[in-house]
C-alpha cells in the first residue's frame, strides 16, 4: 500500500467565504469530522501528478490560516473513518490545536458610503468604506469605477476614496471593491451606484487669433506645456495629504461652467475643462485644500497656473493668475494664499480657472463642494 503526504490547508477565504484544500484521497467525512462538522459542498480541481485530486471545501465560517500534514499511510480508497492505517484521532487532534492558537474575526460585508449621494457624469464622487463592528481588519482596499482606478487611503476610522465620472457616464455603474488582510487573504464586493446624465452648455467665444489658430512657433511650447501636465496628472501620491473638507479657493460667483462645448472665433475646439469665478485682476486665490505644490508656469493656454497634489491622484488647478506666490515642492493648508487672480493666457477677461482631475480625469471642481472628506 503506497505511502502519500497529505496537505490540508485553511482557510484561503474568497467573497466572504473561507475555502478549505485538500490535496490527496483523505474522505470528506474525516474533513467534516475535524472542522467540527462545518464543511459543505465540495467540487473536484486540477490536483498534482500523479493521480491525485484536489477538493475544495467551502464553510461560512472564519478561521485562522493553518497548514497541517499527515505523513501517515493513506490507502487509495477509504471508505470510512475507521478505515485501518489512518491515526484518526491524531489527525483531528492535531488541527483543532493548531486552530485553537488564533482565532481572528469574521469578515463582514464593509459598509459603503458615497457623496454626493445623487452623483452626475463629470463629476467626483467620494466613497467611505467603513469597518463593520467586529470585522476583520483590511491592510489595504482597491477600487475600480467607471473603468476608473479608485485609490483608497486611511481617514479616521474609515477609508476614503476618490472617483471620476467620466463625461459620457451615466446609468448603474458598479464600485468593485477589493480587501486585502494581513495573512495574504482577500474579500471583493461590488456596489450599484446611478450616475445621472448632465445637459452640457455650448458658447461661443472671441479671443485673439494666436489662441484659436496657433501659430506653427508656439507648438512646441504647447506639446511641451500637455507633457508637463500629464507627467502630473498620470501619477499620484501614496497617501492622503488633504486635511478635511475643501473649501472654495475664491468667492463661488461662476461666469462659465465646468463643460461647455467652446467655439472659439466661429471653430469648434474644446470642452471647458474648469470652473471660472469672477474676479478682478490682484484679487486672492486660495487653496482649496492641503496638498504639495507640484508644478507652477506659464503656459501656453492656461496662463500663470499652480497644481495642487492632494494625494492618491487628486488634483487641483489654479490657472491665468496675475501673480504665482507658492514654489514647487512647498506644502500649503486649506485657504493658504496661493496666487492672485489674472487675464494670462487664453482668456476674455480677468478670472479665476479652478480645476479638478481625479485618476488624470478632468472633473467639475464644484463637485468638491457636495463631497464629505472627514476631519482628522
Amino acid at each position: 500500500m503506497p505511502t502519500r503526504r497529505h496537505r490540508l490547508i485553511l482557510p484561503v477565504v474568497t467573497r466572504n467565504r473561507c475555502t478549505y484544500r485538500l490535496r490527496g484521497a483523505l474522505p470528506f467525512s474525516l474533513l467534516a469530522l475535524a472542522l467540527g462538522g462545518c464543511a459543505s459542498t465540495a467540487g473536484p480541481v486540477a490536483g498534482p501528478a500523479g493521480g491525485t485530486s484536489e477538493e475544495v471545501l467551502s464553510a461560512p465560517v472564519m478561521d485562522p490560516a493553518i497548514e497541517a500534514t499527515a505523513d501517515t499511510p493513506i490507502p487509495d480508497a477509504v471508505d470510512s473513518v475507521a478505515s485501518p492505517g489512518l491515526d484518526l484521532d491524531s489527525l483531528v487532534a492535531l488541527i483543532r490545536s493548531e486552530a485553537a492558537h488564533e482565532r481572528p474575526r469574521s469578515i463582514l460585508p464593509f459598509g459603503v458610503a458615497w457623496t454626493p449621494v445623487q452623483p452626475i457624469e463629470g463629476s467626483a464622487i467620494v466613497f467611505r468604506v467603513m469597518q463593520p463592528r467586529g470585522g476583520l481588519e483590511p491592510e489595504a482596499v482597491a477600487g475600480r469605477f467607471a473603468d476608473g482606478i479608485v485609490r483608497f487611503g486611511r481617514a479616521r476610522h474609515t477609508w476614503l476614496g476618490f472617483a471620476a465620472v467620466p463625461i459620457g457616464t451615466s446609468g448603474i455603474l458598479q464600485l468593485d471593491l477589493e480587501f486585502r488582510f494581513g495573512d495574504g487573504s482577500m474579500y471583493q464586493q461590488q456596489v450599484g451606484i446611478e450616475v445621472a446624465p448632465r445637459v452640457w452648455e455650448q458658447t461661443s467665444l472671441s479671443v485673439a487669433p494666436r489662441f484659436s489658430s496657433p501659430p506653427p512657433e508656439v507648438q512646441d511650447r504647447i506639446a511641451r506645456d500637455r507633457r508637463q501636465f500629464r507627467a502630473v496628472l498620470d501619477s499620484a501620491s501614496p497617501e492622503w495629504l488633504l486635511v478635511g473638507p475643501f473649501a472654495l479657493p475664491r468667492p463661488f460667483d461662476v461666469t462659465a461652467e465646468f463643460g461647455q462645448e467652446r467655439v472659439f472665433n466661429g471653430e469648434m475646439q474644446s470642452r471647458h475643462t474648469g470652473l471660472d469665478l469672477r474676479g478682478p485682476v490682484g484679487e486672492p486665490v486660495h487653496a482649496a485644500g492641503r496638498g504639495r505644490v507640484v508644478l507652477t508656469g506659464d503656459f501656453y493656454f492656461s496662463g500663470n497656473g499652480i497644481f495642487l497634489d492632494h494625494g492618491l491622484g487628486v488634483y487641483t488647478g489654479y490657472f491665468h493668475l496675475s501673480e504665482i506666490l507658492v514654489s514647487e515642492g512647498e506644502m500649503v493648508k486649506t485657504g493658504e494664499l496661493m496666487g492672485r487672480v489674472g487675464a494670462t493666457g487664453r482668456v476674455t477677461g480677468p478670472h479665476l480657472h479652478w480645476s479638478l482631475w481625479v485618476d488624470g480625469t478632468g472633473q467639475d471642481a464644484g463637485s468638491l463642494l457636495e463631497v464629505e472628506v472627514p476631519l482628522p
